[in-house]
């Protein structure tokens, strides 16, 4: 039933095309002329597109450029998701954590250090004199 369909429409077509010349024929004019020459010009234009354009290299050039938009914004929104996460759990980890107690003993390790850091200092003064300045 479909392909009775699409022959009976062609034929149709065809029937009416050839009435359509007929009558132009014997009128000297064009029916719809502006909106025909402008259909004629898209047409044209399409045929030279069609003959002049690589559209396999197009296609896959526009493919490519998708491809890269589609990719360029699922990792922003991945990397967007991944920051997220990382506020939510550093925010977590700051309330798991124990507080941190202040010592306040005094140790004697670091004043030890500090006396045997003068100590060392003075010695190095001893043993390098101090250059005067020259004055002219």
């Amino acid at each position: 039933m479909p392909y009775v369909i699409f022959i009976l429409t062609t034929i149709v077509l065809l029937t009416c095309f050839f009435v359509l010349t007929s009558y132009e024929g014997r009128r000297g004019r064009r029916l719809f002329a502006q909106e025909r020459t402008r259909l004629d010009q898209h047409v044209a234009r399409i045929e030279f597109v069609a003959a002049h354009v690589d559209l396999g290299a197009f296609a896959r050039d526009e493919i490519r450029r998708t491809a890269g938009i589609v990719g360029h914004a699922i990792v922003h929104l991945s990397l967007r998701v991944v920051r997220t996460i990382e506020r939510l759990l550093t925010r977590l980890v700051r309330h798991l954590r124990p507080p941190h107690i202040i010592d306040a003993t005094p140790r004697e390790s670091t004043r030890a250090f500090v006396k045997t850091l003068s100590d060392f200092k003075g010695r190095l003064k001893e043993t390098h004199p101090e250059v005067p300045d020259i004055h002219q």
